[in-house]
């Protein structure tokens, strides 16, 4: 059976190598101690902890430490001697490409495979993976054996071009980490504004909608609000009502971003006319630029 090793078993490791090892044999885990490393062999079921000087080859060879150890690690394992010809490495990152597992020796295949997936709670992402996509890119050797075996655990790989790898990432960052900023920004101006959260997460039941619109019928469809509808008296009142907050220059700042980012989607939908969308730019305008 195939062997697959793992150096930085953390959340997105240590859960992959669970999922896979109803595929590929467990190898060695190298973490950056050995107590890490059991907690991670633990939690996957089987595997060996090991380190750099006491590993021995393996077909696979995953690298899910952060992103500025990756090529580190790499050298690391080719110094070592435990990669053998014909043998696969790949890492997680989002943003880097498979480039920095370059110079590659004869015989090895490089390749990155990034899940679009949030990996906080690995015990709960063992029942939510399936259904993941994944970006691929790097070698045809390595990615020819991987897009199968990442299907086998129910992910959707998909081609990256590895010149876009920073750009698509940050898409994704745009979509998960920061709309747990935009959210968290979102409840600290109803806590400022007074309202009762003790019944439960008020924006709950409205982010669940918004994003099951935006998911079933596109972002067109989905916008509702001030700016659909080219209310720049909403848009006003609500810069204004910021003022005498601590938090009211960040939250300017975030409001006349997404404002910004709004109005395109507000043009496409049609609703509300041009001069109506000329004025929310205007408000939406830093004060030293406004006309």
């Amino acid at each position: 059976m195939t062997t697959l090793s793992c150096v930085g078993a953390g959340r997105l490791g240590r859960t992959l190598c669970r999922l896979l090892s109803e595929h590929v044999t467990i190898g060695q885990i190298i973490n950056s101690g050995q107590p890490s490393a059991r907690q991670a062999i633990d939690f996957i079921g089987s595997g060996t902890a090991a380190t750099m000087e006491t590993a021995v080859p393996a077909d696979l060879w995953m690298i899910a430490t952060p992103d500025s150890q990756i090529e580190a690690a790499y050298q690391a394992l080719l110094a070592s001697g435990t990669v053998h010809g014909g043998a696969v490495v790949f890492h997680c990152s989002g943003s880097t490409s498979s480039s920095v597992l370059a110079p590659a020796q004869e015989n090895i295949s490089v390749a990155s495979v990034h899940p679009v997936h949030s990996f906080a709670n690995p015990q709960q992402s063992l029942e939510t993976f399936s259904g993941s996509h994944c970006a691929i890119e790097g070698q045809a050797e390595a990615v020819a054996q991987l897009q199968p075996l990442f299907k086998s655990i129910g992910a959707l790989p998909f081609a990256i071009d590895s010149q876009q790898k920073a750009l698509y990432h940050s898409a994704t960052v745009m979509a998960c980490n920061y709309l747990v900023s935009l959210l968290d920004t979102s409840q600290q101006m109803l806590t400022a504004a007074g309202a009762d959260n003790s019944h439960g997460n008020i924006l709950g039941s409205l982010i669940r909608q918004t994003l099951d619109n935006y998911l079933s019928t596109g972002a067109t469809a989905a916008l509702t609000g001030p700016i659909a509808r080219g209310d720049s008296a909403t848009v006003a009142n609500h810069l204004q009502a910021f003022n005498g907050h601590e938090q009211a220059d960040l939250w300017q700042q975030v409001y006349s971003a997404l404002g910004n980012a709004t109005l395109p989607i507000s043009q496409r939908q049609g609703q509300a006319s041009e001069q109506q969308l000329q004025q929310i730019e205007q408000l939406l305008k830093p004060s030293d630029k406004k006309n």
